[in-house]
Parts: C-alpha cells; structure tokens; sequence
C-alpha cells in the first residue's frame, strides 16, 4: 500500500555496516534550511551497531529506521523509496553528506514546475574523511539521455547522494533493479534520462566520500553489471536499434576492457571485450589504436 503523501521530502539512507558514518550523514540532515522532511534509514543487515547509533536519534520524530535482513543497497533503497510519504524523495548514501541548503535548493526548483521529475546538482569529491578536493560537475539535461548512454562522464555525479525526484513519477514505475550492484545507480539514471524530465543545478549540494575497494573485484562486478545493462536496454528497446545502439554497446565493451587492463590489471580479460567493441563499432579501432600509442 502506498503511504499518503503527507510530508514534503522523505530523504533515504541505505546503510550496512555504516557505525563509521552514519553520523555525519544524518547529522548534515537534521542541518538543512528546509525542515519539512523525514528521514529513513535502512539497516540492511548490518553486522556492527549501525542500527544502534541510529537508534539514538529517533527521538526526533522525523527520522524513522527500517531494519531488514542483508538484501543489498538495491532494495534497501526500494525499501524506503516505498514507505516514503514525501511529495519528494532525495537519496543519501549512508557515508555521504549534504550541504544545508541540498534540500531546499532542490524542493525549490522541482516543486516550482510540474513539469520536472528530479532534479540534481554538482557535489564536492572528497577524500576519505569526507575532507573536499574538487568540484565534479554534471551535465545540463539537454542531450541527458545520450551522455548516459555514452557514458563519456559523470552525468549526475554522486547519483545516490545527489538526486531529489517527484515520488508520483517514480514508485511503482522506476525502482533500483536488485539485479545489479555497481551499476545500479547507471541503470537508474538511464530509466529517468530516457522516460522522465530532469532539471540541473549548476552548483555543489553534495559531499561525496571517495573511498575505492578492492579493483579486481569493482571490475567483475562491473563486468557482469554492463553485460546485464546491454541486455535490458537490447530487449526492452531503450535503445532502438541502429549505429547509435551499437556505437552504445561497443563504448560499454570498450569500458570494460579498459577497467580490466588499467583497473584490475588483468590485460589478458582485456582483449575479448576490447575486439568485441571493435567488431560492433569499427570506428572504435581507431579509438584503442589511440589509446595504445
């Protein structure tokens, strides 16, 4: 059953294993200029005591804690996407933090045009102690669609800590898919670039906590999760097909031959995708002859 859309924005956390952070993200919450808010977190399992130091701010009757047993961020984030009852629903990963004025810079564009189905903005790349670096910036949404698609930079850089979308446009329609891990963020910025209306914010809201793992095993993962991407948009025709459709699927093996080289620095699982590219999009040859030399 669908929760009543009583409060203006529900913000949602997925969190496992986040005692280390969780802090912090809430914290910047319960700082924001916008106050008409709610607050769910999703204890996806955690073994340490997140839900614990959680559990040391439900006094304030905005913040609510959804406990379930280990299922991935996929459905955690589908978990309080649908008991959210916000008009809006903004997204924060559970080591991330928003500058005060995220939510009502967002709620101030998105609830002023009807129109418009999310709204994003630049965020701050930080290093591990969430201390900024730089400014990513993302793109206008002209032409959004085909920069996803062509994955050539960050679009909407920090997706998960970055993007407010209008509730009524999204459940039941366009939730995380629980069949991915790396790329679910990108499968989900392809649904809302092809089907919705997104507006951008040329300013940073968002900090960003940079903190790589293990690169041999981010690329496996990304390896299985472009493959099932390539997949989705071939029978489900989110790409018609034609040169664009394969200029799209040989850039993802182009990627991912390169994530295997550089990244993981398996040169051999390099060449399969890196040839597949070539044989659907010719005109990549020149791009890895460039790369190459």
């Amino acid at each position: 059953m669908t929760p009543p859309l009583n409060t203006k924005v529900t913000i949602v956390i997925p969190a496992y294993n986040a005692a280390n952070y969780i802090a912090t993200s809430i914290s910047s919450v319960l700082a924001q200029t916008f106050t008409d808010w709610e607050l769910i977190i999703v204890n996806d399992g955690s073994k340490d005591n997140t839900a614990e130091l959680v559990k040391g701010y439900l006094s304030d009757t905005r913040i609510k804690l959804i406990e379930q047993a280990n299922s991935g961020v996929s459905s955690a984030r589908n978990v309080g996407i649908k008991a959210a009852s916000g008009k809006f629903i903004a997204l924060l990963d559970a080591d991330d933090s928003y500058l005060s004025n995220n939510i009502e810079t967002k709620f101030n564009i998105i609830n002023a045009d009807d129109s418009i189905d999310f709204v994003y903005g630049d965020i701050w790349k930080c290093d591990k102690e969430l201390k900024p670096i730089y400014v990513e910036k993302g793109v206008p949404t002209e032409n959004l669609f085909e920069e996803v698609m062509l994955w050539t930079k960050e679009t909407i850089p920090g997706f998960s800590s970055n993007i407010m979308m209008k509730a009524n446009s999204i459940r039941n329609r366009f939730l995380f898919d629980e069949n991915l891990s790396n790329c679910a963020d990108r499968y989900m910025k392809i649904l809302l670039s092809k089907n919705l209306k997104g507006a951008y914010i040329p300013k940073p809201l968002s900090n960003y906590r940079d903190t790589p793992g293990a690169m041999s095993k981010q690329v496996a993962l990304l390896d299985h999760d472009e493959k099932y991407i390539i997949k989705e948009i071939t029978e489900n025709n989110i790409v018609p097909d034609g040169s664009f459709r394969r200029k799209v699927i040989a850039n993802i093996y182009f990627t991912l031959s390169g994530s295997w080289y550089k990244n993981a620095g398996k040169p051999l699982k390099a060449i399969a995708p890196a040839l597949k590219a070539i044989a659907i999009y010719p005109p990549f040859l020149l791009k890895l002859i460039k790369k190459l030399f």
